[in-house]
Protein backbone atom coordinates (compact mmCIF):
# COMPACT_ATOMS: atom_id res chain seq x y z
CA UNK A 1 0.00 0.00 0.00
CA UNK A 2 2.79 2.07 0.33
CA UNK A 3 4.43 1.93 -3.21
CA UNK A 4 0.75 2.25 -4.20
CA UNK A 5 -0.40 5.37 -2.28
CA UNK A 6 2.72 6.80 -3.67
CA UNK A 7 3.86 7.13 0.62
CA UNK A 8 7.08 5.70 1.00
CA UNK A 9 9.36 3.04 -0.27
CA UNK A 10 13.11 1.58 1.06
CA UNK A 11 16.15 1.05 -0.99
CA UNK A 12 18.20 -1.81 -1.14
CA UNK A 13 21.55 1.23 -0.63
CA UNK A 14 19.94 1.99 3.17
CA UNK A 15 18.26 -1.55 4.56
CA UNK A 16 15.27 -0.66 7.28
CA UNK A 17 15.29 2.92 6.60
CA UNK A 18 12.44 4.42 5.17
CA UNK A 19 12.47 7.32 2.22
CA UNK A 20 9.04 8.76 2.83
CA UNK A 21 7.79 10.85 -0.57
CA UNK A 22 5.84 14.13 -0.10
CA UNK A 23 2.32 12.67 1.05
CA UNK A 24 3.87 10.10 3.40
CA UNK A 25 6.16 12.93 4.97
CA UNK A 26 2.59 14.92 5.15
CA UNK A 27 1.30 11.94 7.34
CA UNK A 28 4.40 12.08 8.98
CA UNK A 29 4.51 15.90 10.00
CA UNK A 30 0.63 15.47 11.00
CA UNK A 31 1.39 13.12 13.61
CA UNK A 32 4.03 14.81 14.86
CA UNK A 33 2.15 18.51 14.79
CA UNK A 34 -1.12 16.65 16.78
CA UNK A 35 1.52 15.01 19.70
CA UNK A 36 3.09 18.77 19.89
CA UNK A 37 -0.14 20.22 19.71
CA UNK A 38 -1.22 17.51 22.92
CA UNK A 39 2.37 18.04 24.58
CA UNK A 40 1.66 21.74 24.61
CA UNK A 41 -1.66 20.84 26.57
CA UNK A 42 0.11 18.69 28.97
CA UNK A 43 3.05 21.34 29.93
CA UNK A 44 6.23 18.87 27.90
CA UNK A 45 9.25 20.97 26.72
CA UNK A 46 10.91 19.79 23.31
CA UNK A 47 14.56 19.28 23.37
CA UNK A 48 16.80 18.19 20.10
CA UNK A 49 19.98 15.78 20.48
CA UNK A 50 22.94 14.54 18.62
CA UNK A 51 22.73 11.90 17.51
CA UNK A 52 26.67 10.67 17.77
CA UNK A 53 27.63 9.47 21.50
CA UNK A 54 30.98 8.96 22.91
CA UNK A 55 30.94 5.37 24.26
CA UNK A 56 31.51 6.75 27.56
CA UNK A 57 28.02 7.66 27.96
CA UNK A 58 26.76 4.28 26.95
CA UNK A 59 28.84 3.12 29.41
CA UNK A 60 27.36 4.98 32.07
CA UNK A 61 23.87 4.04 31.21
CA UNK A 62 24.47 0.66 30.67
CA UNK A 63 23.25 -0.12 27.07
CA UNK A 64 27.25 -0.68 26.58
CA UNK A 65 27.03 -3.84 28.54
CA UNK A 66 23.79 -4.44 27.64
CA UNK A 67 22.57 -2.96 24.37
CA UNK A 68 25.67 -2.89 22.12
CA UNK A 69 25.12 -5.90 19.88
CA UNK A 70 21.92 -3.80 18.98
CA UNK A 71 24.09 -0.36 18.45
CA UNK A 72 25.74 1.02 15.52
CA UNK A 73 29.16 1.32 16.39
CA UNK A 74 32.11 4.06 14.63
CA UNK A 75 35.61 5.13 15.31
CA UNK A 76 36.12 9.38 15.31
CA UNK A 77 39.96 9.89 15.37
CA UNK A 78 40.43 6.32 16.99
CA UNK A 79 37.98 7.25 19.90
CA UNK A 80 34.42 4.76 20.07
CA UNK A 81 31.44 6.22 19.25
CA UNK A 82 27.44 5.22 18.17
CA UNK A 83 24.73 6.47 17.05
CA UNK A 84 22.24 6.28 19.72
CA UNK A 85 19.92 3.66 20.03
CA UNK A 86 17.86 5.60 22.77
CA UNK A 87 17.49 9.19 24.06
CA UNK A 88 17.42 8.40 27.68
CA UNK A 89 21.09 9.12 28.13
CA UNK A 90 21.12 12.32 26.57
CA UNK A 91 18.26 13.26 28.23
CA UNK A 92 19.91 12.48 31.77
CA UNK A 93 22.59 15.17 30.34
CA UNK A 94 19.86 17.91 30.01
CA UNK A 95 18.53 17.00 33.29
CA UNK A 96 21.64 16.99 35.12
CA UNK A 97 23.14 20.65 33.29
CA UNK A 98 21.98 21.89 37.14
CA UNK A 99 20.82 21.15 40.26
CA UNK A 100 17.18 21.09 40.33
CA UNK A 101 14.76 21.70 43.26
CA UNK A 102 11.89 19.29 44.13
CA UNK A 103 10.07 22.90 42.69
CA UNK A 104 10.75 22.53 39.22
CA UNK A 105 9.36 19.00 39.44
CA UNK A 106 8.19 17.17 37.15
CA UNK A 107 9.86 18.09 33.96
CA UNK A 108 8.52 16.56 31.04
CA UNK A 109 11.15 16.52 28.97
CA UNK A 110 10.30 15.37 24.93
CA UNK A 111 12.37 14.32 21.94
CA UNK A 112 11.57 13.61 18.05
CA UNK A 113 15.06 12.84 17.28
CA UNK A 114 16.04 9.93 14.83
CA UNK A 115 17.37 6.82 16.52
CA UNK A 116 18.93 3.72 14.98
CA UNK A 117 18.59 0.09 16.34
CA UNK A 118 20.76 -2.58 14.48
CA UNK A 119 18.10 -5.12 13.77
CA UNK A 120 19.04 -8.03 12.14
CA UNK A 121 18.23 -8.06 8.19
CA UNK A 122 16.28 -11.22 8.84
CA UNK A 123 13.56 -9.25 10.53
CA UNK A 124 13.40 -6.25 9.22
CA UNK A 125 9.71 -5.96 8.16
CA UNK A 126 8.26 -2.60 5.97
CA UNK A 127 7.74 0.07 8.30
CA UNK A 128 6.58 -2.57 11.03
CA UNK A 129 10.32 -3.11 11.92
CA UNK A 130 13.00 -0.87 10.91
CA UNK A 131 17.05 0.74 11.76
CA UNK A 132 16.31 4.08 11.54
CA UNK A 133 13.14 5.76 13.36
CA UNK A 134 11.72 8.60 15.29
CA UNK A 135 9.84 8.43 18.45
CA UNK A 136 7.34 10.20 19.73
CA UNK A 137 10.02 10.05 22.58
CA UNK A 138 9.47 12.01 25.99
CA UNK A 139 11.53 11.22 29.48
CA UNK A 140 9.72 12.48 32.75
CA UNK A 141 11.70 13.53 35.64
CA UNK A 142 9.86 13.61 38.87
CA UNK A 143 9.67 12.96 43.01
CA UNK A 144 8.77 10.04 44.52
CA UNK A 145 5.73 11.75 45.52
CA UNK A 146 4.59 13.00 42.08
CA UNK A 147 4.93 9.06 40.37
CA UNK A 148 1.52 8.55 40.50
CA UNK A 149 -0.43 11.39 39.60
CA UNK A 150 2.52 11.57 36.73
CA UNK A 151 1.89 7.42 35.54
CA UNK A 152 -1.90 8.14 35.56
CA UNK A 153 -1.49 11.37 33.47
CA UNK A 154 0.80 9.25 31.00
CA UNK A 155 -2.19 6.46 30.99
CA UNK A 156 -4.93 8.96 30.47
CA UNK A 157 -3.02 10.28 27.86
CA UNK A 158 -2.22 7.14 26.13
CA UNK A 159 -5.86 5.98 26.21
CA UNK A 160 -6.93 9.54 24.37
CA UNK A 161 -4.42 8.61 21.89
CA UNK A 162 -6.04 5.11 20.95
CA UNK A 163 -9.62 5.45 21.84
CA UNK A 164 -10.77 8.39 21.33
CA UNK A 165 -8.72 9.67 18.22
CA UNK A 166 -7.72 6.53 16.73
CA UNK A 167 -10.63 4.04 17.91
CA UNK A 168 -8.13 1.45 17.94
CA UNK A 169 -8.85 -2.23 19.53
CA UNK A 170 -5.96 -2.41 22.29
CA UNK A 171 -4.64 -5.00 25.24
CA UNK A 172 -2.45 -3.68 27.92
CA UNK A 173 0.31 -5.70 28.95
CA UNK A 174 3.04 -5.24 31.87
CA UNK A 175 6.84 -6.57 31.14
CA UNK A 176 8.50 -7.41 33.90
CA UNK A 177 12.40 -8.17 34.59
CA UNK A 178 14.44 -9.70 32.21
CA UNK A 179 17.12 -12.01 32.61
CA UNK A 180 19.97 -9.96 31.77
CA UNK A 181 19.20 -6.58 33.55
CA UNK A 182 20.83 -4.27 36.02
CA UNK A 183 19.94 -2.80 39.01
CA UNK A 184 19.35 -4.23 42.66
CA UNK A 185 16.24 -6.96 42.95
CA UNK A 186 14.47 -4.28 45.25
CA UNK A 187 14.70 -1.67 42.75
CA UNK A 188 12.67 -3.22 40.65
CA UNK A 189 9.86 -4.71 43.07
CA UNK A 190 9.00 -1.11 43.63
CA UNK A 191 9.45 -0.53 39.78
CA UNK A 192 6.95 -2.90 38.94
CA UNK A 193 4.01 -2.40 41.92
CA UNK A 194 4.31 1.23 41.24
CA UNK A 195 3.47 0.55 37.33
CA UNK A 196 0.93 -2.45 38.59
CA UNK A 197 -0.92 0.51 41.30
CA UNK A 198 -1.37 2.46 37.96
CA UNK A 199 -3.42 0.21 36.01
CA UNK A 200 -5.19 -1.20 39.07
CA UNK A 201 -6.27 2.59 39.94
CA UNK A 202 -7.41 3.10 36.47
CA UNK A 203 -9.56 0.06 36.44
CA UNK A 204 -7.64 -1.17 33.11
CA UNK A 205 -7.45 -5.16 32.77
CA UNK A 206 -3.79 -6.12 32.12
CA UNK A 207 -1.71 -9.45 31.45
CA UNK A 208 1.54 -9.69 32.86
CA UNK A 209 5.03 -10.79 30.39
CA UNK A 210 7.41 -12.09 32.71
CA UNK A 211 10.83 -11.25 31.68
CA UNK A 212 10.20 -8.61 28.57
CA UNK A 213 11.05 -5.75 30.40
CA UNK A 214 13.73 -3.56 29.33
CA UNK A 215 17.08 -3.55 30.79
CA UNK A 216 17.07 -1.04 32.78
CA UNK A 217 13.12 -1.26 34.49
CA UNK A 218 9.66 -2.72 34.03
CA UNK A 219 7.28 -1.53 31.09
CA UNK A 220 3.31 -1.31 30.38
CA UNK A 221 3.11 -1.74 26.79
CA UNK A 222 0.11 -1.01 24.57
CA UNK A 223 -0.39 -3.98 21.80
CA UNK A 224 -3.00 -2.48 19.03
CA UNK A 225 -4.64 -4.69 16.77
CA UNK A 226 -4.55 -3.80 12.77
CA UNK A 227 -7.98 -4.43 10.62
CA UNK A 228 -6.48 -7.70 9.97
CA UNK A 229 -6.27 -8.91 13.70
CA UNK A 230 -2.38 -8.63 14.27
CA UNK A 231 -1.43 -6.94 17.34
CA UNK A 232 1.14 -4.57 17.08
CA UNK A 233 3.06 -3.24 20.02
CA UNK A 234 3.37 0.78 20.02
CA UNK A 235 2.97 2.81 22.95
CA UNK A 236 5.34 1.72 25.99
CA UNK A 237 5.60 3.56 29.58
CA UNK A 238 9.01 2.39 31.33
CA UNK A 239 10.02 3.01 35.19
CA UNK A 240 13.63 3.44 35.61
CA UNK A 241 15.04 3.93 39.44
CA UNK A 242 18.38 2.68 37.62
CA UNK A 243 19.56 5.15 34.98
CA UNK A 244 18.83 8.41 37.35
CA UNK A 245 21.49 6.12 39.87
CA UNK A 246 24.39 5.28 37.05
CA UNK A 247 24.16 9.18 36.28
CA UNK A 248 23.74 10.76 39.54
CA UNK A 249 20.47 12.38 38.89
CA UNK A 250 19.56 14.35 41.76
CA UNK A 251 17.42 16.87 42.85
CA UNK A 252 17.25 19.33 45.86
CA UNK A 253 14.30 18.18 48.27
CA UNK A 254 12.24 20.11 50.94
CA UNK A 255 15.00 19.22 53.40
CA UNK A 256 17.56 20.85 51.57
CA UNK A 257 19.08 17.54 50.75
CA UNK A 258 19.92 15.70 47.38
CA UNK A 259 17.52 13.01 46.20
CA UNK A 260 17.72 10.75 43.80
CA UNK A 261 15.39 11.72 40.78
CA UNK A 262 12.61 9.14 39.24
CA UNK A 263 12.84 8.98 35.78
CA UNK A 264 9.90 7.56 33.42
CA UNK A 265 10.27 6.82 30.09
CA UNK A 266 7.31 6.97 27.35
CA UNK A 267 6.54 6.81 23.92
CA UNK A 268 2.75 6.64 23.11
CA UNK A 269 2.76 6.36 18.93
CA UNK A 270 6.01 4.66 19.69
CA UNK A 271 7.94 4.67 16.93
CA UNK A 272 6.31 6.84 13.90
CA UNK A 273 7.43 4.65 11.04
CA UNK A 274 5.90 1.72 12.54
CA UNK A 275 2.47 3.61 13.28
CA UNK A 276 2.08 4.84 10.01
CA UNK A 277 2.71 1.17 8.61
CA UNK A 278 -0.30 0.21 11.26
CA UNK A 279 -2.52 3.16 10.18
CA UNK A 280 -1.86 2.70 6.38
CA UNK A 281 -2.74 -1.25 6.91
CA UNK A 282 -5.56 -0.39 9.21
CA UNK A 283 -7.42 1.99 6.91
CA UNK A 284 -6.52 0.32 4.16
CA UNK A 285 -4.77 3.77 3.13
CA UNK A 286 -8.48 5.69 3.64
CA UNK A 287 -7.04 7.80 6.23
CA UNK A 288 -9.22 10.38 8.26
CA UNK A 289 -9.28 13.75 6.90
CA UNK A 290 -6.95 15.69 9.38
CA UNK A 291 -4.17 12.90 8.51
CA UNK A 292 -5.01 12.36 4.81
CA UNK A 293 -2.47 13.73 2.25
CA UNK A 294 -5.02 13.49 -0.27
CA UNK A 295 -8.21 15.41 0.99
CA UNK A 296 -9.62 17.13 -2.06
CA UNK A 297 -9.77 17.16 -5.35
CA UNK A 298 -11.68 19.34 -7.76
CA UNK A 299 -12.89 17.82 -11.11
CA UNK A 300 -13.37 19.67 -14.16
CA UNK A 301 -16.27 18.99 -17.01
CA UNK A 302 -14.34 20.80 -19.58
CA UNK A 303 -11.50 22.69 -20.16
CA UNK A 304 -14.29 26.13 -19.81
CA UNK A 305 -14.72 25.28 -15.55
CA UNK A 306 -10.25 25.53 -15.24
CA UNK A 307 -10.39 28.91 -14.12
CA UNK A 308 -13.32 28.40 -11.48
CA UNK A 309 -11.78 25.29 -10.35
CA UNK A 310 -8.40 26.85 -9.80
CA UNK A 311 -10.30 29.58 -7.83
CA UNK A 312 -11.58 27.11 -5.43
CA UNK A 313 -8.34 25.80 -5.40
CA UNK A 314 -6.67 28.58 -3.88
CA UNK A 315 -9.32 29.09 -1.51
CA UNK A 316 -9.20 25.77 -0.09
CA UNK A 317 -5.54 25.52 -0.14
CA UNK A 318 -4.98 29.06 1.85
CA UNK A 319 -7.13 27.24 4.45
CA UNK A 320 -4.20 24.94 4.86
CA UNK A 321 -5.76 22.08 2.91
CA UNK A 322 -4.49 19.50 0.81
CA UNK A 323 -6.29 19.89 -2.97
CA UNK A 324 -5.62 19.29 -6.11
CA UNK A 325 -7.31 20.17 -9.81
CA UNK A 326 -7.99 17.09 -12.36
CA UNK A 327 -8.49 18.97 -15.35
CA UNK A 328 -7.20 16.26 -17.60
CA UNK A 329 -9.16 15.92 -21.01
CA UNK A 330 -11.35 12.47 -19.92
CA UNK A 331 -14.68 11.91 -18.54
CA UNK A 332 -15.86 12.54 -15.09
CA UNK A 333 -16.76 8.70 -14.38
CA UNK A 334 -13.39 7.66 -15.04
CA UNK A 335 -11.79 10.96 -13.24
CA UNK A 336 -13.95 10.12 -10.35
CA UNK A 337 -13.03 6.49 -10.05
CA UNK A 338 -9.24 7.69 -10.18
CA UNK A 339 -9.85 9.80 -7.31
CA UNK A 340 -11.40 6.89 -5.54
CA UNK A 341 -8.41 4.53 -6.21
CA UNK A 342 -6.02 7.52 -4.94
CA UNK A 343 -8.17 7.78 -1.50
CA UNK A 344 -9.28 11.22 -1.86
CA UNK A 345 -11.41 11.70 0.60
CA UNK A 346 -13.53 14.00 -0.93
CA UNK A 347 -14.18 14.85 -5.11
CA UNK A 348 -15.56 17.61 -6.18
CA UNK A 349 -17.34 18.23 -9.11
CA UNK A 350 -17.69 21.84 -11.42
CA UNK A 351 -19.58 22.51 -14.83
CA UNK A 352 -21.41 25.01 -15.78
CA UNK A 353 -24.44 24.33 -13.10
CA UNK A 354 -21.76 24.69 -10.64
CA UNK A 355 -20.03 28.19 -12.01
CA UNK A 356 -24.21 29.60 -12.45
CA UNK A 357 -24.92 29.12 -9.17
CA UNK A 358 -21.34 29.71 -7.38
CA UNK A 359 -21.48 25.90 -6.32
CA UNK A 360 -19.69 22.47 -6.11
CA UNK A 361 -20.75 19.10 -6.52
CA UNK A 362 -19.52 16.78 -3.66
CA UNK A 363 -19.16 12.69 -3.41
CA UNK A 364 -16.60 11.00 -0.92
CA UNK A 365 -14.19 8.29 -1.94
CA UNK A 366 -16.94 5.95 -0.55
CA UNK A 367 -19.35 7.00 -3.57
CA UNK A 368 -21.30 8.82 -1.69
CA UNK A 369 -23.18 11.61 -2.99
CA UNK A 370 -23.47 14.77 -0.88
CA UNK A 371 -24.81 17.51 -3.37
CA UNK A 372 -24.37 20.72 -4.32
CA UNK A 373 -22.77 22.89 -1.86
CA UNK A 374 -21.91 26.70 -1.70
CA UNK A 375 -17.66 26.35 -2.14
CA UNK A 376 -17.30 28.31 1.54
CA UNK A 377 -20.04 26.68 2.97
CA UNK A 378 -18.16 23.04 2.72
CA UNK A 379 -14.94 24.18 3.24
CA UNK A 380 -16.18 24.97 6.37
CA UNK A 381 -17.54 21.59 6.98
CA UNK A 382 -14.02 20.36 6.00
CA UNK A 383 -12.53 22.34 8.56
CA UNK A 384 -14.42 21.69 11.39
CA UNK A 385 -14.45 17.83 10.24
CA UNK A 386 -10.41 18.40 10.54
CA UNK A 387 -10.53 19.79 13.62
CA UNK A 388 -12.82 17.41 15.43
CA UNK A 389 -10.33 14.69 13.66
CA UNK A 390 -13.12 12.58 13.05
CA UNK A 391 -12.68 8.78 10.96
CA UNK A 392 -15.38 8.56 8.43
Amino acid sequence: LGKELDLFTFHELSPGSAMFYPKGAYIYNKLQQFIREEYHKRSYQEVITPQLFHKSLWETSGHWEHYKDNMFLTQVEGQDFSLKPMNCPSHLLIYKRKLHSYRDLPIRMADFCCLHRNELSGVLGGLLRVRKFSQDDAHLFMTEEQLEDELLAIIDFAEFIYKKVFNFDYHIELSTKPEKAMGAPELWQKAEASLQNALKKKNLPFKINPGDGAFYGPKIDFHIKDAIGRSWQCATIQLDFNQPQRFDANYEGKDGKKHQVIMVHRALLGSLERFIGVLTEHFTGRFPLWLSPTQVIILTVADRHIAFAETIRKQYHDAGLQVEVDDRPESVPKKVRDAQLHQWNYILVVGDKEIQDNTVTVRTRKNEILGMKKGDVFLNELLAEIEKKEIK
